[in-house]
């Protein structure tokens, strides 16, 4: 149960953050534009720091939903297949997010 618990409370943080980081992409996408901040300083924020939790907050809240989704729908005939399947769904997106922000 207290596993459980913890996956919840991860889903909810994750996506606050996913939030937080989306508002913050506006924010500077503006900076760049409309030069409400420095555009220097919201070029780098948007295409260096803010891609990388954005996509880790995305991953986690998305992996976490279609676990519990999966569940729901009894879309394999057990819980581990549901898990092992979302672990490597995300896994493979993480991957090709490394390649494609850091080649």
């Amino acid at each position: 149960m207290k596993w459980v618990t913890f996956l919840a409370k991860a889903n909810r943080w994750a996506a606050w953050t996913a939030i937080i980081v989306i508002i913050l992409f506006i924010v500077t996408g503006y900076g760049m534009t409309k030069r409400v901040m420095d555009p220097e300083l919201a070029k780098y924020l948007h295409e260096e720091i803010l891609p990388v939790p954005l996509f880790i907050a995305l991953l986690v809240h998305g992996g976490l939903s279609l676990r519990h989704a999966m569940w729901r729908w009894k879309i394999f005939q057990n819980r581990r297949t549901d898990d092992f399947f979302v672990f490597i769904l995300v896994l493979v997106l993480f991957a090709l997010f490394m390649w494609m922000h850091w080649r």
